[in-house]
């Protein structure tokens, strides 16, 4: 997996696990305060086999509303809007 990844693709793949109910890891930021990462979770979830199609078939009609409140912060960002991910996904 790629270590440090631009902020879009990293965006777009805090959102993919924060729908499926992955959990972020805790690490110490720059000012050595704890906060959540999702890449290391990221970094795996990619990996495993059936990926994508998990995504094909994920129940899109029946997401708890607190995950859609939640995931509705990612989707007003710059870096989320497809055009940008695309751009940087290449």
């Amino acid at each position: 997996a790629i270590k440090n990844p631009p902020a879009p693709v990293r965006i777009v793949l805090t959102a993919v696990c924060i729908l499926r109910g992955f959990k972020p890891v805790r690490v110490k930021d720059e000012a050595g305060k704890m906060v959540d990462d999702y890449w290391p979770t990221a970094g795996k979830m990619i990996s495993e086999m059936g990926f994508l199609q998990s995504l094909q078939t994920f129940d899109k009609d029946n997401i708890p509303p607190a995950i859609v409140k939640q995931i509705a912060t990612f989707t007003v960002k710059e870096d989320f809007q497809p055009d940008r991910v695309e751009r940087v996904s290449r």
